[in-house]
């Protein structure tokens, strides 16, 4: 193990599921605004250079956003599985109206939310055999995970990477890059992202979000788990069984140990 790689699974605080993602190529949507650095196409000749194979998508409005996902799922038997790479502005989500959602895009005031990336994701999850992996390149990225809703269609990823605060261009690129080097090398994902959190700087936080941890904390909301009467507690499972399935078929769950509905526990 290198030196970087022993540092860097150190630094690892989160614990491994074992949940697979795969890809064969990186597919990045820049959706960016006037005047702005083109770090979608900067990244794509990167990833050329370290042979990473990938696609550069320059978008321009939401249904440009639309139309590549729904392509890369139409075209996915010839091209491959895509990791989706979102290059684009993400809004602050503890500023202004929460009941609205948190936005993303070159135009935050009229800017479309995470969250209507759940029903263009999941198809092609699914297409992946729930395997897609997220990486969200904006500041506050992480509002990616708005995208499982609670139930209305399939999961939308495996597992997605994204910030949790704001961050400086600079440090994003370095982040960036250095998370695709180690993919590109074959290294855990838990690692890919430790090693990336080491290029940014002080109160900068980029978060490996991992699907199953998310839909357990989403259950954790919707259906509060107390110590209740029997009854109770059957009405809960009912409940919440009904969503877990939504977003991981039961033929999902045989397939992958990590996805069973029994990994919940229900007291």
């Amino acid at each position: 193990m290198s030196q970087c790689r022993r540092a860097c699974a150190k630094d690892v605080n989160a614990v491994v599921h074992p949940v697979p993602v795969s890809f064969d190529y990186v597919l990045i949507l820049e959706w960016l605004g006037e005047g702005d650095a083109p770090t979608g196409a900067q990244l794509h000749e990167f990833l050329q250079t370290i042979g990473f194979r990938s696609s550069l998508v320059v978008c321009r409005s939401w249904e440009d956003i639309e139309q590549a996902l729904i392509a890369a799922r139409n075209a996915a038997d010839g091209n491959g599985i895509p990791i989706v790479h979102m290059e684009t502005h993400g809004a602050n989500p503890w500023v202004g109206e929460l009941d609205a959602g948190v936005g993303f895009g070159p135009d935050l005031d009229s800017a479309p939310v995470w969250a209507g990336l759940g029903p263009l994701l999941a198809p092609l999850n699914v297409r992946a055999g729930f395997r897609l992996l997220v990486v969200s390149a904006a500041c506050w990225g992480s509002g990616v995970i708005a995208a499982i809703h609670a139930g209305d269609h399939r999961a939308p990823f495996a597992c997605a990477v994204g910030l949790r605060t704001e961050v400086t261009e600079g440090r994003l690129r370095a982040a960036m890059r250095e998370l695709y080097r180690r993919l590109r090398d074959g290294t855990p994902l838990v690692e890919c992202v430790a090693c990336a959190q080491r290029e940014l700087g002080a109160g900068e936080e980029l978060r490996l979000e991992v699907i199953v941890e998310l839909a357990m904390r989403m259950l954790a909301t919707l259906y509060h788990r107390r110590r209740v009467p029997l009854i109770g507690l059957l009405r809960w499972r009912r409940n919440t069984r009904k969503v877990w399935n939504a977003w991981f078929p039961p033929h999902l769950q045989v397939q992958v140990p990590a996805y069973r509905f029994e990994n919940i526990d229900p007291v």
